[in-house]
């Protein structure tokens, strides 16, 4: 469904719309993505499931064959509730698909996991370590192999919108933004308006620490979150907290505004998007602030453009707060 999808909305048969873009996933059998998106991939099915490295290395070259150009794999145990692939499985998944131009992104958030996709050659590197220091191996390891990396940091956080925001109010219906904020349970890894984790002092730590030295290394810092998975973290606004994290985080603005917009369609192969050039796709957004001056303007958003077509943003909003 998803290669129609995009064979469809390359041939102009939707509305003006981001670009759809995909990539599946490989992991053992009942591995993979947590919980809570289990309960709709086990049903569809849309896992690789893999624990052999020629089952790895067949997964690949059918998806090469359809012309896929990126696979993910999942190496986490969740705190040993999961399998998680093996060395060998991993090892020919990364050497498979780099032998037919894949782009291989690997989900790992234990530091000897990060260290070992890294080492096998992951090109993405997704999650950031939150639990520990990195050591002085790693930051040698990746300043050596510069992967890009995805660092998909706050859906640890304490939801935006139980903040009085009307930009992440109105990314949603009124009624969902009622149910979140009524709701102070704090659900998996996230909060809806629920106090602070007691952990969240020693998390914040580890979080300025790791940070500025992975940026130190030299990786390709690409903006991606885990929006959609909650509806606290929201498509389209999560994006926002992402980058403020980062700017909190000691980035200046213009870096990760960069790493925004230019890095990931860089890493995506989407050469008609990314920065404002002559001969690229019109597909931009006009702010009301500089985010030079301050990250948080990036919200102040005033039109979206995309392929140069001006988005009516008044009619989704009508539609939002139809909803109930």
């Amino acid at each position: 469904m998803s290669l129609q999808f995009q064979r469809d909305q390359q041939a102009g048969k939707f509305a003006p719309a981001a670009r759809y873009l995909f990539m599946p996933g490989m992991a053992p059998p009942n591995g993979g993505p947590d919980h809570i998106l289990r309960e709709a991939t086990n049903e569809l099915r849309v896992i690789n499931e893999v624990t052999t490295p020629e089952q790895a290395r067949a997964a690949v070259r059918r998806m090469a064959d359809q012309g896929i150009r990126h696979v993910k794999m999942w190496v986490d145990d969740r705190g040993g509730t999961y399998p998680k692939l093996t060395p060998d499985v991993y090892t020919a998944i990364v050497q498979e698909a780099h032998a037919r131009k894949m782009t291989v992104h690997a989900h790992a958030i234990q530091l000897a996991d990060q260290k070992a996709v890294v080492a096998a050659g992951a090109d993405v590197l997704v999650h950031m370590v939150q639990n520990v220091a990195l050591d002085d191996e790693y930051q040698a390891l990746l300043r050596e192999k510069k992967p890009y990396w995805a660092t998909v940091i706050t859906l640890g956080d304490p939801v935006e919108v139980c903040n009085d925001d009307a930009f992440f109010a109105e990314a949603m219906p009124a009624a969902v933004v009622a149910r979140i904020r009524a709701n102070k349970e704090r659900v998996g890894l996230t909060a809806h308006c629920a106090a602070p984790s007691p952990n969240a002092p020693n998390r914040e730590k580890t979080l300025a620490q790791n940070f500025p030295l992975m940026i130190a290394a030299g990786v390709k810092l690409v903006l991606a979150t885990d929006t959609g998975i909650h509806p606290g973290h929201t498509f389209g606004s999560g994006e926002h907290v992402e980058l403020a994290r980062w700017v909190q985080l000691g980035l200046p603005p213009a870096q990760a505004i960069v790493a925004a917009t230019k890095t990931p369609a860089e890493l995506m192969g989407l050469d008609d998007l990314g920065t404002l050039a002559t001969g690229k796709r019109a597909s931009f957004i006009v702010l009301n602030a500089n985010p030079l001056d301050n990250i948080r303007n990036t919200r102040t958003i005033a039109d979206v453009y995309l392929d140069g077509v001006k988005f009516d943003r008044e009619a989704v909003r009508r539609k939002w707060r139809e909803q109930r």
